[in-house]
Parts: structure tokens; C-alpha cells; sequence
């Protein structure tokens, strides 16, 4: 994905001025050294080890080191295609699948609610929360269930998106059950409030990683251009 692309979909977050580098996804026999969250001078020694895999995001994207390797945070990366699945098992959303004809489909920005996604979903602003499902093409009832009441939502075929209700307001830490028509599992959504927008995109995802918006994050990682 391009660099305006991520623009958008971080909708006018700026990028860091600092030269640090963070690790947003670890894996491997070293992955204890390297914790998601963690800021490294983009200098820094990276010691992987057979099996390890480092994904640090930089100020213009993401990074990913395979091990065995020793090197700098800022060496230059040998460019690969994206695979067909996260390393959690997530859908794919960039790379190799379009081009093999299949369309995956996301959210338009990280601040909009998946609703076949359960977990921690972060929100800087809760009076102005979008809804979103990827399967457009017809018209749907959601109802939503929380600690102060519940609320039904219809969708109209066409609209991938629908606003939060108002009458039924978004509490932090609270869980919300998502219920769809013709959907026998529902989704269960647990909100994260932040005093404020992160002001760039390693803060956007610090504060994804310290409060558990995995899905987010995914999502942040996989658009990311590459360095």
C-alpha cells in the first residue's frame, strides 16, 4: 500500500520526527527481547536468531527482519511479498492475495469498528464512532447490547458504513455484544478510550499495543508501506 494510503487511513495522523524505530510484532526464540511496544534508536543492533521474525515501524513504515541475522535497526531490508495470512492466523488484507484476483476488504480508517472482529477496540473520540462490516450488498439489522441497555442498527444494502447510536453511549472498558441477522455467532467488542488522537503513527500504535487493540494493529501493520 502507498504512502497516501496510509495517510488516509490513519486519517491525518503526522509521522515522528524522533529517529527511533518500534517494534510493533515479535516472534521466535528471541521475541522476549524484542516486546511489542519497545522504542529503539533506528541505530540499534538486532540479534535474531533461526526462527525469529522483527517487524519494527519506522517513520515513513514497517520494517521485518528474519532471522538469523545480525544488523542495524536502519540496514536496509530485502523485499518480499506479503503472505497470504498474518503470522496469528488474521485475513490477509494487502499483497499477494489481489493479485491473485481475490479482493480482501478493511475498515477505510483503524478508528472504524469491525463487527465480525471481537476483542479490544480503541476510540479517541466515543460521540463520533463508525461501524463497519465487509460485506456490503444487503440490507441488515444490527443489534447491539451493552451495560447501559441495548439499541438496534439497520444497515442499507449498499452502506459499509453506519454511525454508533447515540442513544446508547460508548463507556470505557466496557463490553458490547454485536448481534447480525442470519449470524449465529456474535461478535463481542470491549472499548478502549484514549484521552486524546495520538499525534503520529508510532504513537497511534503504542497506544493500540498498551491497550490490546490487536486488530488495530494488525491493520496498521499490514497497510504500512514498506522501508
Amino acid at each position: 500500500m502507498s504512502r497516501l494510503a496510509l495517510a488516509a487511513l490513519l486519517a491525518g495522523v503526522a509521522v515522528p520526527a524522533a529517529a527511533n524505530v518500534l517494534v510493533v510484532r515479535s516472534s521466535g526464540p528471541s521475541a522476549a527481547s524484542y516486546p511489542a511496544g519497545r522504542s529503539l534508536p533506528d541505530n540499534a543492533r538486532i540479534q535474531l536468531r533461526a526462527g525469529d521474525t522483527l517487524v519494527l515501524l519506522g517513520a515513513s513504515g514497517t520494517r521485518t527482519f528474519r532471522g538469523p541475522i545480525a544488523t542495524a535497526a536502519n540496514a536496509a531490508v530485502q523485499a518480499s511479498a506479503q503472505t497470504a495470512q498474518a503470522s496469528d492466523g488474521r485475513r490477509v488484507r494487502v499483497g499477494a492475495v489481489r493479485s491473485a484476483g481475490i479482493l480482501p476488504v478493511s475498515p477505510t480508517t483503524i478508528w472504524q469498528v469491525d463487527v465480525t472482529q471481537s476483542g479490544n477496540m480503541c476510540v479517541a473520540d466515543t460521540s463520533n464512532v463508525m461501524l463497519w462490516r465487509p460485506d456490503a450488498s444487503e440490507a441488515t439489522t444490527l443489534s447491539i447490547q451493552g451495560p447501559n441497555g441495548s439499541q438496534n442498527v439497520t444497515w442499507g444494502a449498499g452502506h459499509a458504513t453506519v454511525a454508533w447510536p447515540a442513544s446508547l453511549p460508548i463507556a470505557n472498558g466496557a463490553d458490547y455484544q454485536l448481534s447480525a441477522s442470519g449470524v449465529a455467532v456474535p461478535t463481542r467488542i470491549r472499548f478502549k478510550t484514549l484521552a486524546s488522537e495520538p499525534s503520529d503513527v508510532q504513537g497511534v500504535a503504542q497506544a493500540l499495543i498498551a491497550n490490546g487493540c490487536q486488530e488495530q494493529l494488525d491493520l496498521l501493520i499490514e497497510s504500512a508501506p514498506t522501508e
